[in-house]
């Protein structure tokens, strides 16, 4: 971090805390009478796995970097080796800028500047806030630029429960379909849930399972984790029409971290939407749009 100030904040609000992460506005921790409720990353740690960090303007992949806008081909970073993908956007290793902090609150703000690969200028606001009712994040996107600009966001976080790991939790996330992709990650095709064994909406122990996937056609804007006697309750409005879970094995088998906590992201599209455009969000020059996420107690 080479900004100058403070790299985190702590808010508070009851028995509610978080810490929050200039790098990538992230979520570098969140408890409630002191007990975690997602999975703690210390200040000197990177966050290899992208714990808690804010991903745009697009989240997920996009296979070989190359989509193409407006007739003209472009060319993004390739940023994960193994896939050969452009992986979590442009904003998730920079030091954002506090906008404004309160007890209770922190927004962090960034700007995006057309660059080669994405020839857009946004302007991108994260709030953080902590109250009774739990964990919120509020999330602002301007269109700076001059011409029509295509977007999507989603956040990081990882869940844990007391006493628990990946192989311990029930997941229950209301969405009829899901992303099929290759040994790549890349999108292969949306499948119904009822096939490949990802019917998760009444429920289903994750014990033995594997997920980097991605569920849409959603009929609830709540995702559950259950494990031990406790539960977390991962929410999002309407502007978040995908899901992805991810549990955890990137790390290896040893690492303190693997299969710890369930990355649970709400996502306004889903993988390589630059390229399918399906549910891209497109603002127009001078316009803004606005979304919110959660995380609570159940």
């Amino acid at each position: 971090m080479t900004a100058a100030g403070p790299t985190r904040w702590t808010i508070r609000s009851g028995a509610h805390e978080a810490v929050i992460g200039r790098r990538g506005a992230g979520l570098c921790g969140y408890t409630v009478d002191g007990v975690d409720v997602t999975d703690p990353l210390g200040e000197q740690e990177v966050p290899e796995a992208y714990q808690g960090l804010v991903l745009a303007p697009w989240p997920n992949r996009v296979p070989d970097g190359r989509w193409s806008w407006a007739g003209q081909e472009l060319q993004l970073p390739v940023n994960e080796v193994p896939t050969g993908c452009a992986l979590h956007g442009l904003v998730a290793w920079t030091a954002w800028s506090p906008r404004e902090v309160t007890a209770d609150a922190v927004e962090l703000g960034v700007a995006i500047e057309p660059q080669p690969g994405y020839p857009f200028a946004l302007d991108l606001t994260v709030r953080w806030s902590v109250a009774a009712d739990g964990l919120h994040c509020r999330i602002g996107v301007q269109n700076t630029g001059w011409t029509a600009a295509p977007f999507g966001v989603a956040v990081h976080p990882y869940v844990v429960l007391p006493g628990c790991t990946v192989d311990d939790l029930e997941l229950t996330l209301p969405a009829a379909s899901w992303l099929e992709t290759d040994e790549r990650l890349r999108p292969v095709a949306l499948r119904p849930v009822t096939e490949g064994g990802h019917d998760l909406r009444a429920g289903a122990a994750l014990r033995g399972r594997r997920l980097d996937t991605a569920f849409t056609d959603v009929s609830g804007s709540t995702v559950q984790v259950a494990g031990g006697g406790h539960a977390v309750e991962v929410w999002a409005d309407d502007a978040f029409g995908w899901w992805q879970v991810y549990t955890s094995d990137y790390f290896p088998a040893g690492s303190p971290r693997h299969r710890r906590g369930l990355a649970v992201e709400a996502m306004t599209c889903g993988p390589d939407a630059f390229n399918t455009g399906r549910d891209l969000l497109v603002l127009e020059p001078g316009d803004r749009w606005g979304a919110e996420w959660g995380v609570r107690p159940a």
